[in-house]
């Protein structure tokens, strides 16, 4: 770990070898489904699609492929106890509760981005 930081680095560098640090390989760009903390966090915020109860988890409704979960943006708020029934069998769950989880992420995420674009 750098006890200085790399900006000491860079400028120590310059005053030794009289030129700029080489700089490092140019990383990939991220693959996978999208990420977005901020949106997690938002739809946490919110109250449970099926109970109305605070302290939900984002749930994830959709699959990534490959055992891994989708896009961030695919969450809805749902308490532990309805995550986990969810997550046992999700047809069951929309049957149940009669709601579509595919219309609450279109209109979540409508919420989200009409929100975003009036922040920038």
């Amino acid at each position: 770990m750098n006890l200085y930081g790399r900006d000491f680095e860079r400028r120590l560098y310059y005053a030794v070898h009289g030129e700029e640090a080489p700089r490092g390989p140019k990383r990939k760009p991220r693959r996978g489904p999208a990420r977005n903390y901020q949106y997690r966090a938002w739809i946490a915020s919110l109250p449970s699609a099926i109970s109305g109860q605070l302290g939900c988890d984002p749930c994830h409704t959709q699959n990534g492929g490959m055992r891994m979960k989708g896009s961030d943006y695919s969450c809805v708020p749902l308490t532990r106890e309805e995550h986990r029934e969810y997550d046992a069998d999700r047809k069951a769950f929309e049957l149940k509760y009669e709601i579509k989880m595919s219309e609450v992420v279109r209109d979540l995420c409508r919420c989200w981005f009409k929100y975003s674009d009036q922040v920038k």
